[in-house]
């Protein structure tokens, strides 16, 4: 059992700590299945009873935002977050965000989740976000729940072409369903906080490069004040450090790519770093390790992530750099 259960756990050990809850001796039998499409995912996994947490850790480490959307198949599922619990019944879809802690817990079950990348369809984020840790146990949500378990059963019969429009569509339903849903005041106003979030990041990737990108900017994208700006920010460490963050994930893939030759202070100008040692500290802060460290690893064919420490550790960074 010990030996299954390790290679589930590197097999999801860039997305989530997992834990087996389960003290018998049957061993951990697990099967997981992809469907990959253009910005979308569908993974169809059988597990035994456990335990799945998507750590501020790893989110530092792997700084991927996409949602997820679950459904139980026989199990019911229980949900945490940061500031919310919930139990989700068997066959009710519920939303998580990669870019937010969470963890979830379920007895030994069949599960489908679909997998959307932001960046690719950031046209209905806000009503995602704003679904993010619900049970969506509604007509509707029952609706999203049959059509992602018809997509398991039509997937593997698909042909390139039928693929390639696929996305498009399955985004029309998911928006379909989740948007229309969302009809209390409360929810109107999370979404009217999703979408300035949301443009607030668009803002941010258009003009990393840019010395003038801060408050003042991203108030006139906005059309919000300063004291609006700092409320909306805050549950990000506030606007400097979410801009800072964007900055290093940006680096980082630019270091992570052993294709790119561009010398490190050229990133750290491209991400609008324009002191090579500032850049470096604010790195190191945010991933553990050095802006060199991570292009050596990438350029011995290694996964830098593997090397990345958590904030404010010292000593020798393990793993990955270990083996250079």
């Amino acid at each position: 059992m010990s030996q299954q259960l390790e290679a589930w756990r590197d097999w999801y050990a860039g997305s989530f700590e997992v834990a087996s809850i389960d003290a018998s001796d049957r061993g951990f039998a697990g099967k997981s299945e992809v469907w990959k499409f253009d910005g979308m995912a569908l993974v169809s996994v059988s597990a035994p009873p456990l335990r799945a947490v998507r750590t501020k850790s790893l989110i530092r480490r792997d700084p991927t935002d996409h949602w997820v959307i679950t459904i139980g198949k026989r199990g019911a599922t229980d949900l945490m977050l940061e500031k919310d619990q919930t139990a989700v019944p068997a066959g009710v879809p519920f939303v998580l965000s990669l870019g937010e802690f969470s963890a979830n817990q379920r007895n030994l079950d069949h599960r489908l989740q679909l997998n959307i990348a932001r960046d690719k369809f950031s046209y209905f984020a806000p009503a995602l976000d704003a679904a993010r840790g619900q049970a969506l146990n509604t007509p509707l949500g029952g609706m999203l729940s049959e059509y992602i378990s018809l997509l398991e059963r039509q997937l593997p019969g698909l042909t390139e072409a039928d693929a390639q429009r696929l996305p498009q569509a399955v985004a029309g339903m998911v928006a379909a369903c989740i948007a229309t849903s969302m009809d209390s005041v409360t929810k109107a106003h999370e979404q009217i906080s999703a979408t300035l979030k949301e443009k607030a990041r668009r803002c941010i990737r258009r003009n990393l490069r840019s010395p003038r990108l801060g408050a003042s900017m991203l108030c006139r994208e906005l059309g919000m004040s300063r004291s609006s700006l700092y409320r909306l920010l805050e549950s990000e460490g506030g606007v400097q450090r979410y801009i800072q963050h964007h900055r290093m994930a940006e680096s980082f893939a630019l270091l992570s790519d052993p294709s790119n030759a561009q010398q490190i202070v050229v990133i750290a100008d491209d991400v609008g770093m324009l002191d090579l040692s500032s850049f470096s500290r604010a790195f190191r802060r945010q991933f553990g390790i050095s802006p060199t460290d991570v292009r050596e690893a990438a350029r011995a064919g290694l996964d830098p992530s593997l090397a990345v420490v958590d904030r404010g550790t010292k000593g020798v960074v393990s793993g990955l750099l270990a083996r250079l």
